[in-house]
């Protein structure tokens, strides 16, 4: 999967899964990324082992950001 699939995959999934708990194992651009989220806010966004920054209570255009820039 490319890093513009992967984004719009995972805001296909935020908003699926309203006032649940969402999440996501796979290959991204060659990197092992794990993902367990709650609207936007990402308790984990690990890439290649590797823990990502993320913010809580995040806009959308921020959530998207942050899913780009860990890739």
């Amino acid at each position: 999967m490319n890093k513009i699939d992967f984004v719009k995959h995972i805001n296909g999934l935020r908003k699926g899964s309203k006032g649940q708990w969402y999440s996501f194992v796979g290959t991204v651009d060659g990197k092992s990324v794990s993902i367990k989220g709650f609207g936007t806010w990402l308790q984990i966004y690990r890439v290649d082992g590797i823990d990502q920054n993320t913010t809580m209570d995040n806009s959308v255009s921020n959530f998207t950001i942050e899913l780009q820039a860990g890739i």
